[in-house]
């Protein structure tokens, strides 16, 4: 076992404990258990420049779920996109709101004769 207390004199705002990689990887693994991060709050930040970096990639072989929360909120400044290739839901067992300057929905109908709104490009772009 291996272990590191500290900051038993500092104040919750302090920064009490810092790892430093100057340049490289720190890289944390469980070969056979969890990691868990615990704290009154926990941010994500990744500062990237340019279109390579800046990131965040979460992957689970299995699932990804959030869950006892009271809400989930998302503001992208540019864009969003859910996509699945299995089946999608969106639930709501109380009020569902949308709301679209436009809103376009498009079947896959649309793939062998275009509709009147031109829904054959939109097709094509989503079954790449």
């Amino acid at each position: 076992h291996f272990q590191v207390e500290c900051g038993s004199d500092s104040n919750d705002k302090e920064d009490t404990l810092m790892l430093n990689a100057k340049n490289g990887n720190i890289v944390i693994v469980a070969t056979n258990g969890k990691i868990r991060l615990e704290a009154d709050d926990i941010e994500l930040v990744a500062r990237g420049t340019g279109n390579d970096s800046g990131n965040i990639v979460c992957t689970a072989s299995e699932n990804f779920v959030v869950k006892d929360t009271k809400k989930v909120i998302m503001s992208p400044s540019i864009s969003y996109k859910i996509v699945t290739p299995g089946t999608g839901e969106v639930v709501a067992n109380g009020v569902l709101k949308m709301y679209g300057s436009i809103i376009r929905g498009v079947t896959d109908a649309c793939s062998t004769k275009d509709s009147k709104c031109g829904g054959q490009k939109f097709v094509q772009q989503n079954t790449k």
